[in-house]
């Protein structure tokens, strides 16, 4: 089949990916040049010329559409565009989402399991792939760890032949994975939450966002969900097993104490009843996530010592309440929360003490509510130290600092707007004191974790030096 894909964004290079590992050929196009696309994305476009795929970029492609046997267009093309007019016009058959998620799962020949939601879904996949791990399967693990684009870093595991080289697939479905995910068939799936976030890629439409995030309703065999989703969850489907935190009303609940994990799980319509113990030395919302993970690893039939021995084994992911040490007697943690219910997770962590909050510019690629941001923090920290400069789109905004600052009005914490988290690094030494928490949150720890990490301990090594 001879297919054109009309866009090069973050959808059509996955899909043409997929079309031509299956042995189409396809032509993939662009309003725009190479040269005008990050280099991330020129690097990835010129490795899928290499595996044969055509690039016909920022180039009238009318003349084209002979022989043409199908054309998969981007989500983002207009519906009233010239280019669907004239692929109408030609008599094309046209490519869903769906064709493309069904391409994908027929390659996947091995156990799947599916993590989605707002907030968890990372430390949740890295759990569960420790406890896998323990229980000696070869897992082919992805999570925003490994890329922001999930569903490109899926699709070059698949070419790269991770499928095959593992007996078991645990991977992280954000909202934008799920297109191309939505035919997939899961073993598990698990929906930790779902909370405000995105909203302005929906419309600004919670009933959309939410819509989005429950395909994984429908896709699994064994659903997993956190207990605030039921009422999203019970009008489609009856059979879901709900884990929570310190509630019986749940059919896998977990409890916290004396560094114990204890999980009590009692799922009838799996004939599976009992309890365990594990140590927990982890901080925040590794908790509640190693119970989403400890309920997906029962549902798949691992047993208790599996999963014992996966709990103690994980060390946390960087950038996820991950503990960078003792400087000048001030301990200092880097985090990547930034939706407010996972601020609040994160900083009830260090409530009771000394709080020094450095914030990166919250924003990332979509606009977020920076007051509700700096409103959270204002519970909890002592000083407020927020960077302008967006690590995503490298472009200081210093405005988008002084909303979360003004977010935090009513606080009475020490509050300032800075240029970087270098600088933002240097006066959390001056404005705490030995004994204090050095706690940085926002999405630069996700997206652009090394970067954002070495700036400010730059900052945070040259107070040292500079402040007694």
């Amino acid at each position: 089949m001879k297919c054109i894909v009309i866009g090069a964004g973050n959808a059509g290079r996955p899909a043409a990916r997929i079309l031509n590992h299956t042995g189409n050929k396809v032509i993939l196009t662009d309003k725009k040049l190479i040269e005008e696309f990050p280099a991330a994305v020129q690097k990835t476009l010129k490795i899928m010329e290499k595996e044969g795929i055509e690039l016909l970029m920022g180039s009238d492609i009318s003349s084209r559409m002979e022989n043409i046997d199908s054309a998969y267009i981007s989500p983002t093309v207009p519906e009233n565009s010239s280019i669907r007019h004239l692929i109408t016009d030609n008599h094309i058959k046209i490519l869903g989402n769906e064709y493309i998620s069904e391409l994908i799962n027929n390659l996947l020949e091995l156990d799947v399991i599916g993590i989605t939601g707002t907030l968890g879904k990372t430390s949740t996949t890295h759990i569960l792939s420790e406890i896998f791990k323990n229980a000696g399967y070869k897992v082919w693990t992805c999570s925003s760890r490994m890329g922001n684009l999930l569903s490109e870093v899926i699709v070059d595991g698949i070419i790269s032949g991770l499928h095959k080289k593992n007996n078991i697939a645990v991977l992280e479905l954000p909202h934008g994975t799920s297109r191309l995910m939505s035919q997939v068939d899961l073993n598990v799936g698990v929906i930790t939450n779902i909370y405000p976030d995105h909203l302005d890629e929906f419309d600004y439409s919670m009933e959309k966002y939410i819509a989005r995030k429950l395909f994984i309703a429908n896709s699994s065999k064994i659903l997993i969900s956190g207990i605030l989703c039921k009422e999203y969850i019970e009008p489609l489907r009856n059979n879901t097993i709900y884990y929570c935190a310190e509630n019986d009303n749940c059919e896998v609940n977990g409890k916290f104490e004396k560094g114990l994990i204890d999980i009590d799980y009692n799922i009838p319509e799996l004939g599976i009843k009992g309890s365990f113990e594990s140590p927990f030395k982890l901080l925040g919302y590794y908790f509640e996530n190693s119970i989403a993970a400890s309920a997906a690893a029962l549902a798949y039939g691992l047993d208790e010592t599996s999963i014992i021995n996966g709990l103690k084994s994980f060390k946390g992911i960087a950038g996820h309440m991950e503990y960078i040490g003792n400087y000048k007697g001030r301990e200092v943690h880097f985090d990547a929360a930034f939706v407010p219910e996972g601020l609040i997770n994160t900083l009830e962590s260090f409530q009771d003490q000394k709080l020094v909050v450095l914030i990166d510019n919250p924003d990332s690629t979509n606009p977020r509510d920076k007051y509700k941001v700096g409103e959270v923090v204002g519970r909890y920290a002592d000083v407020i130290i927020c960077s302008g400069y967006n690590e995503t789109t490298k472009k200081l905004d210093i405005e988008a600092a002084n909303d979360v600052i003004n977010g935090a009005v009513d606080s009475e914490a020490i509050k300032m707007s800075v240029e970087d988290m270098i600088t933002a690094g240097d006066l959390s030494i001056k404005y705490s004191n030995p004994g204090c928490i050095i706690l940085h949150v926002g999405p630069g720890a996700i997206t652009n974790y090394e970067d954002v990490k070495s700036k400010m301990m730059m900052g945070i090594k040259e107070g040292c030096k500079k402040y007694e």
